[in-house]
């Protein structure tokens, strides 16, 4: 074994290097290197050839007018009341449908059960999804209301 006295580990300095950048400072390019950081090269004038030329084009057109609001509250309060309905009602049917699935039913009723409560499950989504649009949402949820209807009658038959 090497005794601790003898043993020779190369020395840290922390002293200043000369040739480390700053950290303020970019890096400079070098002559002849692939990713010099020198002038652009230009690209054609055509506007749809360069990016330069599509904001260019872009800035004739004029200001870019600001976004409408995305939902109003009312409509978004409107339709999310509307689908608490639907859920309410949903659940009560399911469950019922539930003892139809695992008691007596025709062949076609277990199908056509779930395939109605999926189909009005994914139209209330898009009701909620096309909040933006004046009266799409309340034809999506028109929509939803005659499946859990159409429910209502499977569980009649």
């Amino acid at each position: 074994m090497v005794s601790a006295g003898k043993l020779k580990l190369p020395s840290v300095s922390i002293r200043k290097s000369k040739d480390v950048p700053r950290q303020g400072t970019a890096p400079q390019a070098v002559e002849g290197e692939a990713w010099s950081s020198g002038p652009a090269p230009q690209a054609s004038t055509t506007a749809l050839g360069s990016i330069q030329g599509g904001i260019a084009s872009a800035k004739e057109f004029g200001p870019v007018r600001p976004e409408r609001p995305a939902v109003r509250l009312r409509r978004l309060a409107g339709v999310a009341s509307w689908a608490l309905v639907l859920v309410l009602a949903g659940v009560a049917t399911a469950i019922v449908g539930l003892f139809r699935v695992f008691g007596d039913s025709p062949a076609w009723f277990t199908p056509a059960f779930i395939t109605c409560g999926v189909i009005g499950m994914l139209l209330a989504m898009m009701a909620f999804a096309t909040l933006r649009f004046k009266g799409v949402p309340w034809m999506f949820m028109a929509a939803s209301t005659i499946t859990l209807f159409a429910a209502f009658v499977m569980l009649r038959a």
